[in-house]
């Protein structure tokens, strides 16, 4: 018994963030609901209530619950990887998003999908500013900074385009593309 309520239970979450990623494509976070919420997912206030304090619980665990899922892919990967084959590197981290892209589509209208975005790059930014100025690829702090932001943010940009469909390519296009004005950029600093 216990395991089907375990079940139903992400069911429940499940439905519930993606409504609420149905619903952010229509209006503003400040706008939704729980009774909108409720409607779009097919499930009771109640259910709602047993899993999230408000609609602002959900877009949290949404934001969390990606992050820990990226990162947690990042570093399977290895920034290493990410370092030497860019391109492959890339690709990947578009596969991993294609595999739930109508969701993280609806994310890209909101701010929260380019929140946790720099979140992301956060969490690894001062690793590579760090090897960056050990390496002496830069002359100085604020040369690092410079490059790291211009490289997340153009990286940043494609993939939010890309989610959004403004940019066309499959996984490995996209991954080849940024991949080579990544390089670009490695031999102006070699």
């Amino acid at each position: 018994m216990a395991k089907a309520e375990y079940r139903s239970a992400i069911r429940s979450k499940t439905l519930i963030k993606k409504a609420v990623a149905h619903l952010l494509q229509q209006k503003d976070l400040s706008k939704i609901t729980v009774s909108d919420i409720i409607r779009e997912a097919d499930i009771s206030r109640g259910t709602f209530y047993a899993h999230y304090p408000d609609v602002y619980g959900v877009v949290a665990q949404i934001v969390e619950e990606e992050l820990q899922s990226l990162v947690a892919f990042v570093d399977e990967v290895g920034m290493e990887f990410a370092e030497t084959q860019p391109e492959k590197f890339i690709a990947q981290v578009c596969a991993y998003l294609e595999k739930d892209r109508e969701y993280y589509k609806f994310l890209v209208h909101t701010n929260i999908l380019d929140d946790f975005i720099k979140r992301l790059f956060s969490i690894y930014y001062e690793p590579l500013l760090t090897d960056l100025l050990e390496q002496e690829k830069c002359k100085d702090a604020n040369e690092a900074n410079i490059y790291l932001l211009y490289l997340t943010s153009g990286v940043r940009s494609v993939l939010l385009g890309w989610l959004n469909q403004d940019l066309q390519g499959t996984p490995e296009e996209i991954g080849n593309i940024l991949g080579s004005f990544i390089r670009l950029i490695k031999q102006y600093y070699n």
